[in-house]
């Protein structure tokens, strides 16, 4: 079953909400490592339960989008 046009727009608007809900979830509990980019914003995501929460789901919107680019 192929996705049609307006089933990608609105994942694609979801993706970027999800992000956007992340970006304020970081800056507002863990300190905004995740907007550092660099190894010691990584170490201080993963050294509280919400950063390593924010880095499971960036996995899982990873993984999805793998999936629908080359398992489609």
């Amino acid at each position: 079953m192929a996705l049609n046009l307006n089933t990608l727009f609105v994942f694609g608007i979801g993706i970027v909400v999800v992000l956007v809900a992340l970006i304020v979830l970081d800056l507002l509990f863990a300190g905004g490592a995740m907007t550092m980019g660099t190894m010691h914003g990584m170490a201080m995501l993963v050294s509280n339960p919400i950063g390593q929460s924010l880095l499971l789901v960036l996995l899982a919107i990873l993984g999805v989008l793998v999936y629908a680019v080359f398992f489609r």
